[in-house]
Formats: structure tokens, sequence, C-alpha cells
């Protein structure tokens, strides 16, 4: 197949890209995933790669949306049928955060990674956010005024921002920083809940 007029190839080839350079990525880190090296693991020319991807930051960014799909499916597990909004809220963010921390600072990284796209952060751990409180102001329990978008890229921070300063320090414990990840998506939720 060949590249046409800026359409790119989408394909198995394609497929066994994202999952090599998740390998990668995951395992040694975002600077040991180029081009070269996924070219030399395929036994293909650096025209297979280009024709499908834009390059080595596209690439990236499509390891972090395969590694947040990870993490959305291990919280959707989470959910307790007919639990209360509130507690499976907090039942799928406190399963991604420890999620997360099981996992190596490579796969961490991956889950902080966005695009800028129409002036907005594109990651979807944090579009699942936002679709979990969209989800809240349609049941009614939150208030349908509540920024979404920024209640969701505040969550987001807070999740990913602990699980960092956990993997960087080791006087910080796990369950400290559980806490504080429970405290901080609660008073958000606090914030936007409807009275």
């Amino acid at each position: 197949m060949a590249f046409s007029k800026g359409k790119r190839i989408e394909d198995e080839t394609s497929v066994r890209i994202i999952a090599l350079a998740a390998n990668i990525g995951c395992k040694e880190g975002a600077d040991a995933l180029t081009v070269a090296r996924l070219c030399r693991e395929l036994n293909c020319d650096r025209r297979v790669i280009y024709n499908r991807f834009r390059g080595i930051n596209e690439i990236n960014l499509k390891v972090a949306d395969r590694c947040n799909e990870e993490l959305i499916k291990k919280a959707s597990a989470a959910v307790t049928y007919g639990g209360s909004y509130y507690d499976n809220f907090m039942s799928k963010i406190m399963a991604m955060f420890a999620h997360i921390y099981e996992q190596n600072t490579h796969f961490q990284h991956y889950t902080v990674l966005y695009e800028m796209s129409d002036g907005c952060m594109q990651n979807k751990l944090l579009q699942e956010f936002e679709r979990m409180i969209e989800d809240g102001k349609a049941q009614g329990v939150l208030r349908a005024k509540a920024d979404s978008r920024q209640a969701a890229k505040n969550i987001w921070i807070i999740v990913t921002g602990i699980v960092r300063v956990l993997a960087e320090n080791t006087e910080y414990k796990y369950q400290e920083a559980s806490d504080t990840v429970m405290y901080g998506v609660r008073a958000i939720l606090e914030y936007i809940k409807k009275y």
C-alpha cells in the first residue's frame, strides 16, 4: 500500500507497530522508543512507519491511548451494579490509581501524555473522567452547570500527580497517597454536587 494524498494507512501493520511501541515504551521508557528501533524490530523501511504515523510523537500518543484504555477497563471492573453514583465514581478512581501505582514509571509516564486539539487537552483518561462527570449530571447527582472539563482536569492532575510523587518519594506511603487522592476527588465532587 502506498501513502496517498495525505490519507494515512490503517491496517494490521499499524496495529503491530503500536503493540511493539507499547511493549518498548512501557518496559524501557519513551526514550527507548524510536522510529529506527521500530524499523529494526519489524524488519521494515521507515516509509512503513511514516505512511501510518506522523512520527514518534504520534506513536507515543497512541501508546498513551492504549495505556489509558487499559486503566479504564480496570476501573470499569470496579463498579458495583446497584451502587451509588459516588461509591462507583470513587471505586473507579481508586482502581485507576492502584493500577497506575502497580505499573512501572514508564507506564505512569504514558498516562499523562496529551495532545492539544481545538485548544483542549486530549487524553483518554481525562476524557473518561469528563464522561463520568457528565453521567453524574445526567443522573441529577451533579450540578448541570458544573464545568465537566475543568473538574475532570483537576481529578486527572490529582490522580496522576499523586502517583508520580509516590513513585519518586520512598518516604511517601501508598496509604497516605491513596487518602490524598480520595480527599482531593471527594472535594471536587462535593464542589460540583447538586444540593
